[in-house]
């Protein structure tokens, strides 16, 4: 029941992701996954910590 919930909640995470994607695609105003990125690991120690996160998503989320 509850690896079902969180797969539920990761399918939304990925609606989202699309539909900002499109949103950014159809307007100017909006930032794309792309540049979301880029800001989120312009840095070494920003990029250690988004890696060090994921790694930790991954294991508690899809290695159990």
């Amino acid at each position: 029941m509850t690896r079902d919930l969180f797969l539920a909640a990761w399918v939304c995470v990925a609606l989202l992701f699309l539909l900002a994607e499109l949103l950014a695609f159809t307007t100017d105003r909006a930032a794309g996954f792309r540049e979301i990125l880029q800001r989120l690991v312009s840095g070494n120690w920003r990029l250690v910590f988004v890696f060090l996160g994921w790694m930790w998503m991954g294991w508690h989320f899809f290695a159990r």
